[in-house]
């Protein structure tokens, strides 16, 4: 076997797990308005089961209402949300799985207009992203309800048939923050010294124990750093963790950050694979009891690193998991090439979390649609053509060939991938590219055929007889309107990442979202001065916030680049600029070249060729020739084309 380590059994207390790996608690708002799961949370998460996970949690499940931080997140706080829990637990045994919730309370980070109730938590340390609202500090009558509430819950999910019952001890949750120096300010017997503040996580530990069997195992999730001065530290963890072994828990589970911190909670791909080791290994030499360790694990070879190295006794995946539903399957059978791998980008997962809407993945097109989007025959096989092999291109040609369409690509490069391929020119986003293997290889598999170095025409494209054409032609940069630039060394950003032009003193880059700043920062490597500027007051906002402030900070360290923000670029010159920050006018000189990166048009031409011509067939147009956006929206209108058709 590939991975011996990885798919060895194991025990959490006396449960046998059929291998080391753990889903971890994703929150996914897959549930209604009330807390209950829906027959889309039951396929998400059967299809994991059937995937060869060992045991999973199902998300962070609250125990009352007032712990709720989100409007469709899991709650267990009712014996009438126990039958739709008993319908998951059948679906998940039905394949060997192991599962179980992750009892949770949100405290100072539950934004009142979500729970619709006063957030309360140990002090009164507010949370500016739950609205600037300052939670009451619990008194002790409310602590002990509280510990009633989550002993209640496990109950609950003991009688719905689960596995074990997870408690959510990270991430600057309540049991946390009880924890945390940081937000726990009391002065009575729950605050203070380290055994004050761990008293309500004992409290309830034990109340969960009352509630259960006594063979039930109890898991307990707790960031082995909190990153954040005067936050939980390792030597603090190390110091907590065999008081909760002591109290029951079978198995620690490591992770990192709280919302403060939150790039620790869920790494970007600008921080390295099995970025946590280092917390796990020192906890694991404080403690008897099994530990497993999260942190960007989307690499069978890493997580049998691992556990081997003696890291962990377990490796806990949630993204890994979340982009391939049979990641363990297709490990345990040495099908690395199949895998679909995360690339950490956190638009589909993280980043719809945070806005309030069902996660999806980029990736993977089916995730979180198991049922909707399972692949059925198409009712007529037709013959069609498809124009551009960027993403949007690739995944419609796939899940069309897969229902049975006999699909030609057609693209003008001879690489496939479109602007996905620019991803890995830029400093720290090349596991954008990541995707694009496994998209070409399936696309292949599924019988497409990819014609690489065609520019497509009318003509090419109606010589195949085609049912029907999809242009997926995608984008290109445009010129922003700005006096003279026609007569300044403007110069195509795409050009600049391909290939970087010698001979340049001062470059000025107009433009601060993401494609700016890779710019910017690839030019700044080369020792060029950089000039970026931005009318926005804020750079990269078109990423998510985690990888922002990694790519942020790294721009920013660049002695030779000047950035300027809330500035507009008035007029250009032969090499010269006039910048208005709304209060001056400067006028820039010596300059090289100019770099617009904000504008990008759509690229129609074959679209209009086609449309201009009478007695075609069906044309459909997918991705940036019909408004730039990013790869999330033009994969997944190409996989709802395809699934359509």
């Amino acid at each position: 076997m590939r991975f011996p380590k990885l798919f060895q059994p194991g025990l959490v207390g006396s449960m046998e797990v059929r291998n080391r790996i753990i889903g971890s608690p994703m929150e996914r708002n897959y549930c209604t308005a009330e807390g209950r799961i829906t027959q889309r949370y039951i396929d998400y998460m059967e299809a994991r089961a059937r995937g060869g996970v060992g045991m999973m949690y199902t998300e962070a499940t609250y125990v009352d209402p007032r712990g709720k931080g989100r409007e469709f997140q899991m709650g267990l706080y009712d014996d009438d949300l126990i039958p739709q829990l008993e319908r998951l637990v059948a679906a998940v045994h039905k394949h060997g799985g192991r599962v179980g919730p992750e009892l949770n309370f949100g405290g100072r980070v539950v934004h009142p207009e979500v729970s619709g109730l006063e957030s309360r938590a140990p002090s009164a340390v507010p949370y500016e992203g739950a609205g600037g609202w300052s939670p009451r500090p619990l008194d002790h009558a409310s602590i002990a309800e509280l510990v009633e509430r989550f002993g209640s819950a496990a109950r609950r999910a003991a009688e719905a048939g689960c596995d074990f019952i997870g408690i959510h001890g990270a991430h600057g949750y309540l049991l946390s923050q009880f924890m945390s120096p940081y937000c726990n300010k009391r002065d009575d017997g729950y605050g203070g010294d380290l055994a004050g503040r761990m008293r309500f996580p004992l409290e309830v530990i034990a109340a969960i124990r009352r509630s259960i069997d006594k063979d039930m195992p109890v898991v307990f999730r707790i960031s082995g750093d909190e990153h954040q001065n005067n936050g939980l530290t390792l030597a603090d963890v190390c110091a907590i963790a065999p008081h909760l072994v002591a109290a029951g828990v079978n198995l620690i589970d490591v992770s990192a950050g709280m919302y403060e911190t939150n790039w620790w909670i869920t790494q970007p791909m600008e921080m390295k694979q099995g970025v946590l080791a280092p917390l796990a290994e020192e906890v694991r030499k404080h403690v008897d009891v099994p530990v497993s360790v999260s942190g960007r694990i989307t690499d069978p070879s890493v997580a049998e690193h691992l556990l081997e190295s003696g890291v962990s006794d377990f490796v806990t995946l949630g993204r890994a998991l979340h982009a391939d539903p049979e990641f363990p399957n297709k490990a345990r059978a040495g099908r690395l090439a199949d895998i679909c791998t995360c690339i950490a980008c956190n638009q589909g997962c993280s980043d719809m979390h945070a806005r309030g809407l069902p996660i999806v993945c980029l990736v993977n097109t089916t995730t979180g649609r198991e049922r909707e989007y399972a692949i059925r025959p198409a009712a007529a096989k037709k013959r069609i053509v498809v124009i551009g092999g960027g993403p949007a291109g690739l995944e419609s040609a796939r899940v069309l060939a897969l229902r049975g369409h006999q699909v030609t690509v057609f693209e003008r490069d001879h690489e496939p991938g479109g602007q996905l391929l620019l991803s890995r020119l830029v400093p720290g986003r090349e596991e954008l590219a990541g995707h694009l293997p496994w998209l070409v290889n399936e696309a292949m598999r599924a019988g497409v055929r990819l014609e690489l170095g065609v520019d497509a025409t009318a003509e090419i494209a109606l010589a195949e007889r085609p049912d029907l054409i999809i242009v997926a032609t995608g984008s290109a940069p445009g010129l922003p309107a700005i006096p003279g630039i026609m007569d300044s060394p403007v110069v195509d950003p795409y050009e600049i990442l391909r290939r970087p032009v010698g001979g340049i003193g001062r470059a000025l880059v107009i433009g601060g979202g993401i494609r700016g700043v890779g710019v910017a920062r690839v030019l700044a490597e080369k020792g060029i001065e950089v000039v970026l500027v931005d009318v926005a007051r804020e750079l990269a906002t078109d990423i998510a916030s985690r990888s922002r402030r990694f790519q942020v900070a790294a721009l920013r360290e660049r002695a030779n680049v000047t950035v300027h923000l809330g500035t507009t670029v008035e007029a250009l010159g032969e090499r010269e600029a006039v910048l208005w920050n709304g209060q001056e006018l400067t006028t820039l000189t010596a300059i090289d070249i100019v770099v617009p990166t904000r504008t990008l048009l759509p690229v129609t031409k074959v679209a209009d060729e086609l449309y201009s011509r009478d007695g075609m067939p069906e044309i459909f147009l997918l991705g940036d020739c019909v408004q730039p956006r990013t790869a999330l929206e033009a994969i997944h209108d190409a996989a709802a084309l395809g699934h359509r058709l």
